[in-house]
């Protein structure tokens, strides 16, 4: 029974860290999966590709997190906080695309490598992004 409390009582105080760490998971498997789905089958270039993971993996981020995470259920404003939603991940798009750049075309390395390391810095940038400017407590 003390560890069920205890359970309880760490899911409380982590309760949003927990699900934005789900969230971004299942996130991080969308843009994972159309990257590499397109990348082994068609011949578009890697700089493409991201751009095209990232569309998708925005789409699908943005209820989840306004939801889940951040508990935003109301409907006004809804299309703003998109709004910034999205501007916080093109900005973080960016990012992503310099830094995989840099790694890909002047270090050399890997791009199917390179890939998910870039990943989690969005992942941690996308989190402090959401909390402090899109879905911030009024």
């Amino acid at each position: 029974m003390k560890l069920y409390h205890f359970a309880i009582s760490l899911y409380r105080k982590y309760r949003e860290m927990f699900w934005y760490l789900v969230v971004g998971v299942l996130t991080t498997a969308v843009d994972l999966a159309v990257y590499y789905l397109l990348g082994a089958y068609t011949s578009l270039h890697y700089s493409v590709i991201y751009w095209i993971g990232w569309a998708a993996s925005v789409l699908f981020a943005f209820f989840p997190n306004r939801a889940l995470v951040f508990q935003n259920h109301e409907k006004k404003g809804m299309l703003h906080q998109f709004w910034e939603f999205v501007s916080s991940r093109v900005a973080t798009l960016i990012i992503g695309e310099v830094l995989l750049s840099l790694l890909v075309s002047i270090c050399h390395f890997p791009d199917t490598l390179m890939k998910p390391v870039v990943q989690v810095l969005i992942v941690i940038l996308n989190y402090f992004l959401s909390k402090l400017f899109v879905f911030r407590k009024k």
